[in-house]
């Protein structure tokens, strides 16, 4: 019997989640209709918003691609940064450049310091373990101080 009211009470709480995130999203669509109606929406937003109305598919789509890439990236660089700096071994200069699927990393360690080494790349795996299955990922190159190279020009200097 106890069995039976577990899984009911599993049952009614997920209906009340999914109850919960439709509500939600019809109250969003609900705000922006009036925003919109209002013209007091953000531009951005109106301007997604007639896409997704008078857009076609393909337009739609990149529309979707582009607010995913955004998500991913961002979580995925706010990880990749979280965990690197869980470490004290850190890297000397750090730069990234990015790309719709992937952050290429370029750091500077010390000569000969492995943990720092092991650090970024400990964290790199991490977050493609992470993100990888969703298509974004990180790619390092690692180079020491004597190696005397400098940070390639399409790349944005962080540390």
């Amino acid at each position: 019997m106890k069995n039976k009211t577990k899984s009911t009470d599993q049952t009614n709480t997920s209906e009340h989640i999914a109850e919960d995130w439709f509500n939600e999203i019809l109250a969003q669509i609900s705000a922006d209709n009036f925003m919109l109606k209002a013209e007091i929406a953000a531009i951005q937003r109106m301007n997604q918003n007639n896409m997704m109305i008078h857009g076609s598919e393909s337009d739609r789509a990149k529309i979707a691609r582009t607010t995913n890439t955004m998500y991913y990236l961002k979580n995925l660089l706010f990880d990749y940064f979280q965990l690197l700096n869980q470490s004290e071994f850190q890297p000397i200069h750090l730069a990234l450049d990015l790309s719709d699927s992937k952050v290429l990393v370029w750091a500077e360690i010390e000569d000969e310091n492995h943990q720092a080494e092991d650090n970024l790349f400990l964290t790199e795996a991490k977050v493609n373990a992470k993100y990888g299955e969703f298509g974004f990922f990180i790619s390092s190159t690692i180079v020491e101080r004597s190696d005397l190279t400098t940070i390639p020009p399409h790349y944005v200097k962080v540390k």
